[in-house]
């Protein structure tokens, strides 16, 4: 029974931080009966959780209003019919995903839209998808942008793997990632051959065929190092060659 308490008393704990609420711990403790140094060992089983699952969030406490809370979380609030719609609309306009990608990202949207609307955004996810055209030779695309995503948080030199332009022969080449950027309709990685190079080099993500993380970091100081009108800058030019061919 106590180990059925400890769970939803954690659960319950979460679904208040993750709503951008705050925790008073005096009060949370005399509303479920529990010591102080319960308390914290609840915080500190929610700090580990957000820790391994790398959600780039984790509790902090606020002496002066002597509550805890997850900064960056704001109270979840639902999509309305017309913002849902208009996302839809974007997300179909763009062409950038593969369309089962393209049916999981407006279900997802489907699923924060105000309830009293849930038909209607239905009859509109129907239409849409009925109407999707995806991008000729599209890749899956989500799992390859959240890998990357996440490399560049945690600053990994990764190893890309891509045909050599006019062969199907495979080039590997070492690379910090430091962005990813859209210029309509593709995306692109952005990064330095090295830590020590300062030429910036783009890679479109839907010509990479994997990459491998490396056990090597780089620096703060190459994250710093890059601009972002600089890459829009370098993203246009080779818009303009690529219009050229």
């Amino acid at each position: 029974m106590a180990e059925t308490d400890m769970t939803f008393r954690i659960l319950e704990m979460y679904e208040t931080f993750i709503q951008g609420k705050e925790i008073e711990k005096s009060s949370f403790c005399m509303e479920h009966g529990i010591s102080n140094r319960t308390f914290d060992r609840d915080i500190e089983k929610i700090r580990i959780f957000l820790s391994e699952t790398y959600s780039g969030h984790e509790v902090e406490y606020n002496p002066r209003r002597e509550c805890y809370f997850i900064p960056g979380i704001r109270e979840r609030k639902e999509l309305s019919f017309l913002e849902a719609s208009i996302l839809i609309k974007i997300l179909k306009g763009e062409k950038i995903l593969e369309k089962n990608e393209f049916a999981g990202m407006v279900q997802s949207l489907q699923s924060v839209t105000e309830r009293r609307d849930e038909k209607n955004i239905q009859q509109i996810i129907k239409k849409e998808f009925r109407e999707y055209e995806e991008k000729v030779g599209r890749k899956a695309f989500l799992k390859l942008f959240g890998d990357l995503q996440k490399c560049i948080e945690e600053r990994n030199i990764i190893r890309i793997k891509m045909k050599e332009r006019g062969s199907n022969k495979l080039i590997g080449k070492y690379f910090c990632p430091v962005a990813i950027e859209l210029l309509n309709p593709d995306f692109y990685l952005l990064g330095y051959k090295s830590e020590e190079d300062a030429q910036l080099i783009i890679f479109k993500l839907e010509e990479i065929e994997s990459f491998q993380v490396t056990l090597r970091k780089y620096g703060e100081e190459v994250t710093q190092r890059y601009c972002y009108q600089e890459g829009q800058y370098l993203l246009k030019q080779i818009r303009k060659e690529e219009e050229k061919m």
